[in-house]
């Protein structure tokens, strides 16, 4: 499937499908072409990448695979090889690897020589969503993203092959992100919403997601979601913060446990929506979906070692901490959220989680 980016300008090409780097391309446009390959990507599927590559006189540079190359280190590392590659404005990045991957390419895109071209090459399901939007970023020792620009890609291309060899974790990392653009779509009752019903018969359980049962369909669904976000609110002053939801929390316990991002998300939507208006029956039947999806329960530490780091969250304004909160009769909202509040929610949610069978 092909869908384009609906901007006044400089819009660009998504391709969702099996097979898609088989496809013919014109690249000449771009005087040099080099590709950052997460290097545990392209032990997996050195053939095809390899193939794509030769086919497209494509430079091959590997980079550390996940959340550890997107450092201070490797940027500089990777932006210094680059440079002694002689590229130009008119040279162009491949982006083969997950969202880090995508994140970390975009970044380097963005920065070097004040901003060279870049392709998003996808090859997790987390990454329908960090592909799409121009969001790129590196972390900083003290939180996640913290250093970063917006930069649209040029094109990105969605072969949807790369996702079999996808451990069951990151399977379910990715499809957090699913299930955030789900019920982003959401109006009422979380329970009487057909999409909900229709992503939980879809995809029952974790042998559903595990033999990846209708993901072409979710994919879609989740970048059809984004564009419309993003076509809204490119850079983040209004609805794009609804993007956000489960990820003020998610992030801190993501820092703090080292768990897949997709996975610390879903622990997050559920504290958020804790945090909303939210019957608690509904919040339950997510709960045991998710559970029944793979999602394990998390020992909690202290409160305030993530209230320190929600504190340190990049959208936060003045002291207080910015929540993506669910009112059934209202919709998403941004919501500054005091310490008693989001510690009475803590509370809940380890009360929950133990209720879980």
């Amino acid at each position: 499937m092909k869908l384009t980016t609906n901007y006044n300008d400089n819009n660009y090409d998504i391709f969702v499908e099996y097979k898609v780097l088989n496809k013919d391309y014109d690249f000449n446009y771009y005087d040099k072409r080099i590709a950052l390959i997460d290097e545990s990507v392209y032990r997996l599927h050195q053939q095809k990448i390899d193939l794509f590559l030769n086919k497209h006189s494509i430079f091959k540079l590997l980079i550390p695979g996940g959340e550890q190359v997107k450092t201070m280190h490797h940027y500089s590392t990777v932006v210094e090889k680059l440079l002694s590659m002689h590229v130009t404005r008119h040279s162009c990045l491949f982006a083969i690897g997950g969202g880090a991957t995508g994140d970390f390419t975009g970044f380097v895109a963005a920065t070097l020589l004040r901003g060279i071209h870049f392709i998003q090459v996808p090859t997790t399901i987390l990454a329908h969503d960090a592909s799409i939007g121009g969001k790129t970023g590196i972390n900083a020792s003290s939180g996640k993203n913290l250093i970063g620009a917006f930069k649209r890609p040029d094109m990105v291309l969605y072969d949807l092959d790369f996702l079999d060899t996808l451990s069951q974790s990151e399977k379910l990392s990715g499809f957090a992100e699913i299930i955030k653009h789900v019920l982003l779509n959401t109006n009422g009752h979380i329970s009487k919403s057909e999409t909900v019903l229709e992503i939980m018969h879809d995809v029952k359980d974790e042998v559903c997601l595990s033999e990846l049962h209708a993901i072409d369909k979710w994919i879609t669904f989740g970048i059809q979601t984004k564009m419309k976000v993003v076509h809204d609110d490119e850079f983040e002053s209004g609805v794009r913060k609804f993007l956000n939801f489960g990820h003020t929390f998610g992030h801190a316990i993501e820092f703090h446990h080292k768990l897949p991002h997709g996975i610390a998300v879903m622990h997050g939507m559920i504290y958020a929506l804790l945090l909303s208006d939210v019957i608690e029956s509904d919040i339950m039947s997510l709960m045991r979906w998710m559970h029944r999806l793979g999602l394990k329960k998390l020992v909690y530490d202290n409160f305030d070692i993530y209230y320190e780091l929600m504190r340190q969250d990049k959208k936060n304004e003045a002291n207080e901490i910015n929540f993506v909160l669910y009112y059934e009769n209202d919709g998403y909202k941004v919501e500054q959220v005091d310490v008693k509040r989001l510690r009475k929610a803590f509370e809940r949610l380890r009360k929950l989680e133990g209720e879980l069978l």
